[in-house]
């Protein structure tokens, strides 16, 4: 029975790690019939997917593969594989030309925005979505969120949860307009604006039960799930269950709604392989000519290693800046591998001559809403980032007692900083007791000093900020002197994006850092040769 709401996969919570895990079925299952009576092809995966500690070990006392099938329909629904007529499994071109080297965030940004129902994945019994459904629903909740009528905001819990992913049928403005009276009516009136067939038509199948709790607490879940999707690409923020449009991304979020709301859905969802080599374009492609059956016979055992070779870097990689492939990096994939050094090389430099930063900034925004289990992590990625790429000696100090968590210095300028790196999922605010923190690592510097140069300023390293935040920042520099900033991990990654064009001075990123303020796009192409004044 085909699901009456928006609905999507999540093996993950998030897209963060789906490269290597991309990486892993592409290599056990391209080119090869998948249905075996033994599931040689789903248990091959789900081992190759625990080795590389993408997934938790178990005992698959019942060699069912049911996992391996999941992260396949989860990279299906992405637009990153498919299966062909002969039933063999390939990576569409978005999905090789992640596994070729090509940074994975713009491609995944894409395929995110242009999904829509129906789909390739939709139109399977397991994970069927009701046909009168014809929209993409990433543009409807851009739809909204740029529409004055809503505010500038919606509640995940209510709002989406309770209307939009029921309601949102079509990206036309009738069903727009449709949708924002129903939200209206449930902000005035709670659940009595509710129809009283809303359980009966929207329970799923999959429900224990049929109360309107049981309901909700579904419909949350599945909410939360593009929650997780929309955050990737950059536009959206998801604060405590408040999606905003992204501070400074209201142009690009009205530039995509203009691209895809009115371009006609693709066509053919019922054949799949035909329907995903339209989805499953990278940025710049208009079609998939690829001629897969003539090299179904050609994959050979060089390609299968260079395959594994792939996976390993890439999940090396999604956990730390590689920003070259030095030999200790082609030592320690060819121990992942057992594949010799040379071939690791060879592979490597083929693929990844510029090494693996783009697939770092992938997983870094996810970590900067992971909380405070993944706290440290965060803060070892940003000194990473402010080592590695932005070429300041750092020091992260922040399991070391009341300190801040990471220490820069500039061996080219003479300044030094402190970075304050806070994993919160909701939008951060220096409040008293932060503020107190913050004076005190600034009057304590020396303690924790990488050398002998002065304090320049110091800066948040956050998911996102309060409106209140500068004037915040402003208290503390008022009692300890120093000024400081706050910046969202969305940013910091374009900073990372702008450096590749234009690096920037020591001297560039202090006056952006000095700013005494929650900084915007705008503040990060300032650079020595720009003569624009941030506001």
């Amino acid at each position: 029975m085909a699901i009456n709401t928006w609905w999507a996969t999540r093996p993950k919570r998030d897209i963060r790690g789906v490269v290597p895990i991309l990486s892993v079925v592409v290599t056990h299952a391209e080119g090869r019939k998948w249905a075996h009576p033994d599931k040689r092809t789903e248990l091959s995966i789900e081992r190759a997917l625990e080795d590389a500690g993408l997934k938790t070990r178990g005992s698959r006392r019942d060699q069912t593969g049911g996992g391996a099938r999941t992260y396949r329909a989860w990279l299906k629904s992405l637009g990153l594989i498919f299966m062909d007529s002969e039933d063999r499994l390939w990576p569409t071109l978005a999905g090789e030309a992640i596994l070729e080297g090509a940074a994975p965030l713009p491609i995944l940004s894409k395929l995110v925005l242009s999904t829509q129902f129906p789909s390739a994945f939709t139109r399977t019994p397991q994970s069927a979505v009701d046909p009168r459904f014809k929209v993409r629903p990433f543009i409807f909740l851009l739809q909204l969120l740029t529409d004055p009528r809503i505010g500038g905001y919606l509640d995940e819990r209510e709002d989406i949860a309770k209307v939009v992913i029921c309601y949102a049928e079509s990206n036309r403005q009738r069903c727009v307009d449709d949708v924002v009276e129903r939200i209206s009516a449930l902000r005035s009136n709670g659940d009595s604006s509710l129809p009283g067939d809303y359980v009966s038509r929207f329970k799923s199948s999959r429900m224990k039960s049929t109360s309107f709790d049981t309901l909700v607490s579904n419909l949350r879940d599945i909410a939360n799930t593009f929650a997780n999707q929309i955050s990737f690409t950059q536009l959206v923020t998801v604060s405590a269950g408040r999606w905003e449009v992204a501070p400074g991304a209201s142009e690009a979020a009205e530039a995509a709604v203009a691209e895809y709301r009115d371009v006609p859905l693709i066509s053919h969802a019922d054949d799949e392989e035909r329907f995903q080599r339209r989805f499953g374009l990278p940025p710049g492609k208009s079609k998939d000519l690829r001629a897969l059956g003539s090299e179904a016979r050609s994959i050979s055992g060089a390609a299968i290693v260079a395959r594994e070779i792939t996976t390993a870097f890439l999940s090396l990689a999604s956990t730390r800046i590689i920003t070259s492939v030095t030999p200790d990096v082609v030592d320690e994939v060819a121990s992942l591998t057992g594949a010799t050094s040379a071939e690791v090389e060879r592979v490597l430099a083929k693929k990844f001559p510029a090494g693996g930063l783009d697939t770092f900034m992938t997983e870094y925004a996810a970590l900067a809403f992971g909380s405070r289990e993944r706290a440290s992590a965060f803060e070892q990625a940003t000194a990473a980032i402010f080592s590695s790429v932005f070429g300041f000696n750092t020091k992260h100090v922040g399991q070391q007692g009341i300190r801040p968590d990471v220490v820069i210095s500039s061996p080219t300028d003479d300044f030094a900083a402190i970075i304050d790196a806070k994993a919160y999922g909701d939008r951060y605010s220096a409040t008293h007791d932060h503020r107190n923190r913050m004076v005190a690592y600034i009057k304590n510097y020396e303690k924790y000093a990488i050398d002998d140069k002065p304090l320049a300023f110091f800066s948040y390293a956050v998911s996102d900020f309060k409106s209140t935040i500068s004037n915040q920042l402003a208290g503390i520099e008022a009692e300890a002197g120093i000024p400081g900033s706050a910046i969202t991990a969305r940013d910091l990654i374009r900073m990372v994006e702008r450096n590749k064009q234009k690096p920037y001075t020591h001297a560039e990123l202090r006056r952006i850092f000095s700013s005494g303020r929650g900084l915007s796009s705008a503040d990060l192409l300032l650079g020595s040769g720009d003569t624009a004044t941030a506001t």
